[in-house]
């Protein structure tokens, strides 16, 4: 019974140090990368013609499944990255 209990307080103090290294390197990359993605994300320019972008998602996607277009329905459009 002395075993298990050291055993099982090894594996807690194993993954607390785990989560504080995970904590500070996360801490870290916002620190370094933090302000460039929100820069990039600001300057990104805004969709002219959403409608023309969903006809030309639509058409592609049909293209590849090998229907008609007319069969699709686009519910909507998320930028990503």
């Amino acid at each position: 019974m002395d075993n298990t209990i050291w055993v099982v307080l090894g594996v807690f103090a194993v993954l607390i140090a785990l989560i504080a290294i995970l904590t500070a390197v996360r801490a870290r990359q916002d620190r370094l990368y933090g302000e460039e993605e929100a820069v990039a994300v600001a300057s990104a320019p805004a969709i002219a013609n959403r409608a023309e972008l969903a006809a030309v998602i639509a058409s592609c996607v049909a293209e590849v499944m090998g229907k008609d277009v007319s069969g699709l329905r686009i519910v909507s459009i998320k930028q990503v990255g």
